[in-house]
C-alpha cells in the first residue's frame, strides 16, 4: 500500500465514523428531546430540552465534538 493509497483510506475510515451516528432534535409535544441517531437511522433518547434553541445548540456541540474525535 503506498502512503497515498494509505492516506485515502483512513480519510474514508475518518469519514464513515463521522457519519454512523449523528445527535438529532425531535420536537415532542412542548419538548425537544435530543436523540442519538446511527447509520440505519435508529435512533435513543439523550437528553429532554425546554427550549429548542438549546436543544439545537447542545446537538450542534455533540456533532462537531464527534467530528473533532474521529
Amino acid at each position: 500500500m503506498t502512503p497515498d493509497e494509505y492516506a485515502a483510506a483512513l480519510e474514508a475510515e475518518r469519514a464513515a465514523r463521522i457519519e454512523r451516528v449523528r445527535y438529532v432534535v425531535v420536537p415532542d409535544g412542548d419538548a425537544f428531546l435530543l436523540t442519538r441517531r446511527n447509520g440505519a437511522r435508529q435512533s435513543r433518547g439523550v437528553a429532554w430540552y425546554v427550549s429548542q434553541e438549546t436543544a439545537d445548540l447542545a446537538a450542534a456541540l455533540l456533532n462537531r465534538l464527534k467530528e473533532d474525535e474521529a
